[in-house]
Parts: C-alpha cells; structure tokens; sequence
C-alpha cells in the first residue's frame, strides 16, 4: 500500500496544514484526520456501550455514576442559558458536541498521534491526524452547528420569534410616539441584516478558534520534542529533554479541555439568544 515507505518520526517537521490522503472510496478522498474521526466516533459510542452495559439501574454502576456526573455538571451549566423550554431539544446535540470535541482533542495528545507514520517519495505522512488540526473538520462542525441552530431556533421558539430577534423593532411602542416607533422600525430592519452578517460570521469564528487553537498546540508539542531531541545529545543537560515537553502537554491537555466547553456554550448561547426569554416552565427531566 506504501511503496518505498519507511516508520518515521514527526518531529521538527510540525503538523502540515493539509491532511494526507490515505485512500480513496470511490471519489472521495479518506485522510488521515477523517480517519482519526471515525475512530473517536466508535470509541465514544463503545465507551457509552460499555458504561451503561445491563442499561441504565437504580444503583448506578461506576460507569454511569461517571456518565452521569458529567452529563449533570454540563447541564446546569447549560439549561440556564438555552432555557428550560428548548432545553430538552437542545441538550442532546450539544452533548454530543462536547464529547466528540473533548476526545477530539485528547486523543491528539496520544504518542504517535501525527508523529509515527511514513515518508513517500520524501513527504512524510502520519497515519492519524488530530482531527481538529484540520480545518476542514471544524469548518464542518460550524457548519452543522449553524444549521442545528436554525432548526431549535424554529422549532423552540418559531420562526415570528426568529424574526423578531433579527429584524423587530424592539423599542416598546407604549413608551414612545408612533413616529419615533416607526422610525425605529427601518432602523431595526436595516440594522437586522448586518445581525444577518453577524450570524455567518459565526460559522467562521467557532472554525477558526477551534482549528488554531488545535493546530498550534500540536505544532507546540512537537517543536517542544524537538527541541528535546537536541538536549538528548548533550551529556550535561540530557535529563531534562524528557522534562521540557511535560508543562506543554498538561497546557495541551487544559486548552482541549477548555476549547470543548467554548464551543459547546457558544452555541448554547446563540440558541438561548433566540429560545431563552426568561421562562419558568418545569425542569424537563429526562
């Protein structure tokens, strides 16, 4: 499958920002971080499996007290902000957003992810790629995640209350004269397609924060372990090339962490925006 190909090591060479093409499946190309995708993919999907095996009991078992703890952190932090009517919508997807993104990240951080792989006519080609380094993967996560908020958007809240959030005159019309109510209403309308602009633009800040920050920190580590490379060679100070890229990788380990919430809120937020008015109906409990 690899002519010529030999086991190499990564380091000092940074990762690329164009995946590699492993293969094809018809025409379309499978790379190196779509890979790495289906992989954390089926692992969240086994690791839920294997939790909750024997279902969900009364006396929860680790495994589910485990599930359990981190579903109810991530939900009061989010029910607040999405409100308690879209909650139960919403929650699922954002869910899965935040686990997905979280072993995203982490799973980058395993030895001999983007560093062990092989050199074809003189191009080096890691096997699995930190699928957040690609930005065709965060592009498609913000894509989704614009249409997701489309949809609870109208479906929570309507599309009148969709409108009305964008292009309504907000201004209380029994606090005001009705010239001053209509004048605001064009000024309301017109400032409601720059919100419009505003709202694409999301699709390219969640992309790019969550691409950077990944494809940085991996670039980090491994010019971190090449530069401990170089200290291995020197008698006096070689102990210490296997300390230098610890804080980095804890540092790694925090901004995967960090960066999974971020998105995650983010577009609890743009959907609580749209969906959260202050409403007191009963917690939905699942």
């Amino acid at each position: 499958m690899f002519p010529c190909a030999s086991f190499c090591s990564g380091h000092g060479e940074g990762v690329s920002v164009s995946p590699a093409v492993m293969f094809s499946i018809g025409n379309f190309p499978v790379t190196d971080s779509v890979i790495f995708s289906w992989i954390i993919s089926a692992a969240i999907v086994l690791a839920v499996r294997f939790a909750l095996r024997g279902g969900v009991k009364t006396i929860p078992s680790v495994g589910q007290s485990v599930i359990e703890s981190i579903v109810g952190g991530l939900r009061d932090i989010v029910e607040p902000v999405v409100g308690r009517g879209a909650f139960a919508t919403v929650f699922p997807c954002l869910l899965g957003y935040f686990f997905f993104i979280l072993l995203q990240n982490v799973g980058g951080l395993l030895p001999g992810i983007g560093s062990i792989g092989v050199r074809i006519n003189g191009e080096f080609r890691a096997f699995f790629r930190p699928a957040n380094a690609d930005l065709n993967t965060t592009l498609a996560l913000a894509v989704v995640a614009f249409l997701a908020w489309a949809y609870f958007c109208v479906r929570c809240a309507g599309v009148k209350a969709l409108y009305f959030e964008i292009f309504g005159n907000k201004a209380d019309k029994s606090e005001i004269s009705s010239v001053i109510y209509g004048i605001l209403f064009f000024i309301f309308f017109a400032v409601g397609f720059i919100e419009c602009i505003s709202i694409l633009c999301r699709i390219i800040s969640l992309s790019f924060r969550l691409f950077g920050n990944t494809f940085g920190g991996e670039n980090l580590l491994h010019n971190m372990y090449g530069f401990s490379s170089i200290l291995k060679n020197i008698p006096v100070v070689n102990y210490l090339s296997y300390l230098i890229p610890l804080p980095f990788y804890f540092l790694e380990f925090l901004v995967a962490i960090i960066q999974s919430f971020v998105f995650t809120l983010l577009v609890s937020v743009y959907v609580g925006l749209v969906c959260n008015h202050g409403d007191h109906e009963h917690r939905v409990e699942f």
